[in-house]
């Protein structure tokens, strides 16, 4: 490790932290908690997380932040050690054992007085997020079988494994970030991945080999148990899965009933029925076995990009139905990918594994219809917003000449590379912070999160900034790039503006909700309050507000930032006070389309601010999200009409045709079209599935049945 490399980057880190401190009002520990618990989302360690700093001395208990996994049976635990280190000298930085052991028994300490229901009431103010934190550690206590431990600190801690405890049956993981592992993969690429011993799963696994003519890659074909995969699925759960994947396959719908009826009836048949892994790795060992022939017995950096459903199925039908999976095997394709045969035409910063793999996953993932949206930072229109937020520095309210600029990240940590690269004495740093302050930057994360909200998908942005990237990307983002047409140029630097002005809408409301949090008045959950609040304003104003203005005037007026935490009062007693008793948790709410839909039928907003409405136009270009399958099914089927309904329902009772069920439900809609108000076919009851289900009864007797040819 370069000593004078880590000091420049320690100092950045500071910097930043501070700068995050200030812009948001919190306390330095809570600062740095949020800025690397947003890095650590961003790299997948997890998704959404939620702040709880909390910190008992009396009972020495400490938590700084959590997140659930899909599952409900892992809980990831947050503690923070902040040692206010401004990167001057490398021995103010050290972390000392003593430091580490404490918090770890500091958050074991929280652990411990939830799971008794000590901490409740007792302890933590109701209102508190660590409060709803201990809560659901209760709640949970019978399903949660395991909890990751991540202590994070500005500071080197000295050179120690991670832990791996069980205790009561429960097993306790715990893992490190200091500023050194950050500094490594920041820099350097350095990201720590899975790497799998076959040693400790029966053995190496036998293979043959074949590498591509380009020199690009080298793919080694084996086959795998299905208990191994089990047990990989057991200790790693979803970090199994390659990034891109891992957006895509919750673990809520990770089993695929097909593949678990193959694994309960026929566990013999998986190999033949089932399009087995394909698996990405930083490189593999190999050694003899005692048969003479080669296997594998090591890969560096085990990464699942085909075969997610089927690796979790495997997991969660051996768990349910306590099948013995000793007959199954699956075929495994291990694709290493060589670096040193990167093509020049590829920049320095970009590794041959980041554009390959999406592309693998892309391609071979036919069996789960995963689409991996393209996180390329080159595709249109991340190179063109970057260029466009250098080229164009946001206006000076003050009517003087300072130039400041809103900083697009195409790429991750490019921030820090202009700075390092333009500021090279104190004097250019200092201009460089006033040019591109570090609170006017944001990433893909953000730039998805502020249009989702505003164009009615906070349940999407409540799912975390990669899953949300992930969906922006592929959907509303492309039927921008169509939108923009041969205008591109001018377009994207109308929409960099607007989404600059829907950042300081979302900045403003995310720093007054964090302060009402503080004092108590809202619980937690203040990115799903946000995300909620910027929706209801996209929807009273049906997107038509000038977005402009805020951009011109570089803040939200106050006749508007009023109405909107009005409106955000009555998403929090909605979010929070009002959760239905069908649900356990509020996150989980708050990512169900479910909640959206019910948020706008069932509450009564303040009348949008008279002042305001001349801000409103009907002119206002820009794609809008598409709708939702129900909503298309509902506007395919009111096309039919009524009589075509009737008519199609008597040719299938006729001829026998389909089950009663089905003929019934031609019927209905039939007399919905006729004798009411048609969008009730797709109301949010039980009907708006009827609409869907009708779309596919034609289609099928279009197809099976000849309908309407004849």
């Amino acid at each position: 490790m370069d000593e004078d490399e880590i000091l420049i980057f320690a100092k950045e880190f500071n910097d930043n932290v501070k700068s995050n401190a200030k812009a948001n009002n919190l306390e330095m520990e809570e600062a740095f908690t949020e800025y690397i618990c947003d890095y650590l989302s961003e790299l997948g360690e997890f998704d959404l997380w939620y702040p709880s700093s909390w910190l008992d001395k009396n009972i020495g208990a400490k938590v700084d932040g959590y997140y659930l996994e899909d599952d409900d049976e892992t809980l990831n635990l947050i503690i923070s050690i902040w040692k206010d280190w401004n990167g001057e000298e490398i021995h103010g930085s050290k972390v000392i054992n003593s430091e580490v052991d404490k918090s770890i028994k500091r958050i074991r300490k929280f652990i411990a007085s939830s799971l008794s229901k000590n901490l409740p009431g007792n302890r933590i103010d109701l209102g508190h997020p660590a409060y709803d934190l201990a809560e659901l550690i209760y709640e949970l206590k019978d399903n949660i079988n395991k909890f990751r431990i991540i202590i994070v600190t500005d500071g080197i801690v000295p050179i120690r494994l991670g832990e791996n405890i069980i205790e009561d049956g429960i097993e306790i993981d715990i893992s490190l970030w200091d500023i050194r592992r950050l500094f490594n993969i920041q820099e350097k690429g350095e990201r720590k991945g899975i790497d799998i011993d076959f040693d400790d799963y029966g053995g190496p696994i036998s293979f043959v080999s074949e590498k591509a003519k380009n020199g690009y890659y080298t793919s080694y074909l084996g086959f795998l148990p299905g208990s191994l995969l089990a047990d990989l699925y057991t200790k790693h759960k979803t970090r199994l899965l390659e990034r891109n994947v891992r957006v895509f396959l919750s673990e809520r719908v990770k089993v695929n009933k097909g593949i678990s009826n193959t694994i309960q009836n026929e566990p013999s048949m998986m190999g033949a029925y089932n399009n087995g892994l394909t698996i990405y790795a930083e490189e593999l060992e190999t050694k003899m076995m005692e048969n003479g022939l080669e296997g594998i017995s090591k890969i560096k950096d085990f990464q699942i990009v085909n075969g997610g459903q089927t690796t979790a199925s495997l997991f969660h039908t051996r768990r349910k139905h306590k099948v013995d999976l000793e007959e199954v095997f699956l075929q495994m394709k291990v694709m290493v990918i060589h670096e040193s045969a990167k093509p020049i035409e590829l920049d320095e910063s970009t590794r041959l594994s980041d554009v390959l793999v999406p592309k693998i996953g892309n391609f071979s993932n036919t069996q789960n219809a995963i689409k991996p949206a393209d996180l390329s930072s080159n595709e249109t229109p991340h190179p063109e917003i970057n260029s466009i937020s250098l080229n164009y520095p946001a206006p000076d309210v003050t009517g003087g000449t300072m130039i400041s600029h809103w900083y697009y990240e195409n790429k991750r940590g490019s921030w820090n590379v202009k700075k390092r690269l333009e500021a090279k004495t104190s004097s250019q740093k200092k201009k460089f912070d006033m040019m591109y302050p570090k609170s006017q930057s944001f990433d893909k994360g953000k730039f998805a999160k502020v249009w989702y909200s505003y164009r009615g998908k906070p349940d999407i942005v409540s799912k975390g900034p990669a899953k949300c990237f992930a969906d922006f990307n592929s959907n509303l983002l492309k039927q921008e790039i169509k939108y923009a047409g041969d205008d591109g140029p001018t377009y994207w630097v109308d929409y960099f503006q607007k989404t600059v002005a829907l950042r300081i809408i979302w900045l403003r409301l995310e720093k007054e909700i964090g302060s009402r949090i503080r004092q108590l008045i809202y619980n937690s959950y203040k990115q799903n309050l946000t995300a909620y609040t910027i929706a209801v304003f996209g929807e009273k104003t049906d997107g038509k507000f000038d977005l402009r203005n805020i951009w011109n005037e570089q803040k939200v007026p106050d006749e508007l930032f009023e109405w909107l935490m009005d409106v955000c009062d009555i998403v929090h007693h909605h979010i929070v006070e009002d959760l239905p008793k069908n649900r356990t948790h509020v996150t989980e709410w708050c990512k169900s389309e479910e909640c959206w839909d019910k948020m706008k039928e069932s509450r009564i907003f303040p009348q949008f601010p008279t002042e305001m409405k001349k801000l409103l136009r009907e002119d206002i270009g820009g794609a809008k999200i598409a709708p939702s399958e129900f909503d298309a099914a509902r506007e395919w089927c009111i096309s039919k009409g009524h009589q075509s309904w009737y008519e199609l329902h008597v040719y299938l009772k006729s001829r026998n045709l389909m089950a009663n069920k089905q003929q019934s439900q031609c019927k209905t809609i039939s007399l919905l079209l006729k004798g009411k108000d048609p969008k009730l076919i797709g109301g949010k009851t039980g009907r708006r599935y009827l609409s869907k289900a009708c779309k596919e009864i034609w289609e099928q007797a279009e197809k099976q049945y000849d309908w309407g040819l004849i």
